[in-house]
């Protein structure tokens, strides 16, 4: 029924037109100005600043939220002004406001509870109790999501699948603030790939780390036919509805960039969080402490101590026979490997490599706990899709404060800062994918982390928002070729990304994008408008 009516509704919704002098000021100085504007449906419902291509469309993006304030003194706004401790200052001053602390811990409110699980709630089939002792032989398996309405393609890498599960502690929150102590289950699919190679090379192993996007459970249902988001009449905006249908909209997607990394060779790790599907623990906010998550699982793919596995053939396995059984021989201390995520995911990313090549600093409470970085060599790069690499700078005013009371009050290190985004320099290869409106940082910023990145980096954009459910079927494939791209080169040691893009400026990198749009916005709307 959506996708009957939405021919008629774009006609009616979507608009382009020129830049005029009131909308100055929607980009830092240096960037090329805006040259147009265009309405974006769903996400944002929204005009959004753009640039016009060689057949007269208006491609948008998401401008900065946060300009350089014009008696800006010091070298980088962005670096200066959003580090843990400067936000920590700025903290002290807003507790003396009323106003100001009450809309920061009412904003730091929401990363303090618990989200309830969608797996399970569409088809009983793969619903767990994640606290309790769970029969692994009852979690989703890709053969699951091979059979009709579904016919994914990760159903390929069936028997090559081992469902995991991991142990970990409570996060800082759950231990100060819920006086929870007992550990926490992470639970997953480890897919062992063929092995990679480049130019006849031999074949070699080498593992992607998948971190799912907020809320995102890897077992769970997409509903083929429903993108989860319905047409508002009273707003006039596409909104997010319907729930019930599906478990996530989406997630094929993300289960199909899984797919293209197993394909091309590559093992591919992929687990709930904490606090999420089919892993245990109540809150799942801590994205640091998720950094912390990927380094307990790579120890424990070593040792086996605190693993079980469930292997394609149904035998359940622990300790050192867990171990043996996936790794075969390969030793995760010494195969390359790269870590990726979506959203949230890609902030416990950035994370991990903060901690591993800069700092590894406990930002909870009090915070100042630094130690060496932990210096994992065979960790090559980075995959961040829908990220805020660009720290809390280039988000929405006021995320500063609410992630300085997460910090001090609330025991959560969620957004990630600009200590990380100084330092992404120091990471040995970045790739960024993202959406032209995502909401999450202003594109200028996802193109300044870029710039800073060594090579071999790589960043892709595409037309459409955060949200994985209405992206473009083939935009999502052509980001799940960028991932094998990006993979190879990190993993294989080559100088450069295969036809990675070289965007000179954020005019260059809006243009860049392929000519599919997200399902609800019609570009043939979205034409400049003669003066």
């Amino acid at each position: 029924m959506f996708k009957v009516a939405l021919a008629a509704i774009l006609s009616t919704v979507g608009t382009a037109g020129l830049i005029h002098a009131q909308d100055v000021g929607l980009v830092n100085s240096g960037t090329p100005e805006p040259e147009c504007r265009a309405r974006v449906n769903f996400d944002r419902n929204a005009d959004m600043p753009g640039y016009g291509d060689d057949a007269g469309i208006c491609q948008p993006f998401m401008p900065t939220n946060q300009l350089v304030p014009a008696d800006f003194a010091g070298e980088n706004f962005y670096v200066e002004e959003f580090t843990d401790a400067r936000i920590r200052e700025r903290w002290e001053d807003c507790k003396l406001d009323e106003a100001c602390a009450a809309a920061a811990r009412k904003g730091a409110q929401n990363f303090a509870k618990f989200e309830p699980r969608d797996t399970g709630t569409l088809n009983s089939i793969g619903k767990i109790d994640q606290e309790g002792d769970v029969d692994l032989a009852g979690i989703r398996r890709p053969a699951f999501f091979a059979e009709k309405p579904y016919a994914e393609p990760i159903g390929q890498a069936e028997q090559h699948t081992y469902t995991v599960e991991f142990t970990v502690p409570p996060t800082a929150y759950e231990q100060r603030q819920l006086d929870k102590t007992d550990d926490i289950k992470l639970r997953g699919w480890y897919l062992v790939g063929a092995g990679v190679t480049h130019d006849a090379e031999p074949l070699r192993r080498a593992l992607v780390i998948l971190n799912n996007g907020g809320g995102n459970e890897i077992t769970a249902i997409d509903e083929p036919g429903f993108e989860g988001v319905v047409y508002d009449e009273e707003t006039k905006g596409f909104v997010q509805g319907g729930n019930g249908a599906s478990e996530e909209p989406g997630m094929r997607h993300w289960r199909g960039f899984a797919h293209a990394l197993h394909a091309a060779g590559f093992d591919v790790l992929i687990t709930d969080r904490r606090g999420n599907g089919i892993s245990g623990g109540v809150h799942g906010y801590d994205t640091a402490e998720q950094a912390n998550d990927i380094f307990r699982e790579l120890e424990q793919l070593a040792s086996g101590e605190g693993l079980r596995v469930l292997t394609p053939d149904g035998n359940l396995l622990t300790g050192m026979d867990s171990s043996n059984a996936v790794m075969a021989g390969a030793d995760p201390a010494a195969m390359p490997v790269v870590i990726g995520g979506y959203s949230r995911g890609s902030y416990a990313t950035a994370w991990a490599m903060h901690k591993n090549f800069v700092e590894n600093c406990d930002r909870n409470g009090a915070g100042g706990t630094c130690a060496p970085p932990i210096g994992n060599a065979n960790i090559k790069g980075a995959i961040l899709y829908g990220p805020n690499t660009a720290g809390l700078g280039y988000r929405v005013a006021g995320h500063d404060m609410v992630e300085a009371a997460l910090r001090t009050e609330f025991d959560t290190t969620y957004y990630v800062d600009s200590d990380v985004f100084a330092n992404v320099g120091k990471w040995p290869a970045l790739q960024i994918v993202r959406g032209t409106w995502d909401y999450v940082e202003g594109l200028e910023g996802s193109f300044a982390a870029y710039s800073n990145a060594q090579e071999p980096k790589d960043i892709f954009v595409f037309h459409g928002p955060h949200a994985l459910s209405t992206q473009h079927p083939e935009n999502m494939r052509l980001v799940g070729e960028r991932f094998v791209a990006f993979a190879k080169a990190a993993v294989l040691g080559q100088p450069q990304v295969d036809g990675a893009n070289r965007p000179a400026d954020l005019k260059e990198l809006v243009l860049s994008a392929p000519p599919y749009w997200e399902i609800t916005t019609d570009p043939q709307s979205l034409r400049v408008q003669s003066q």
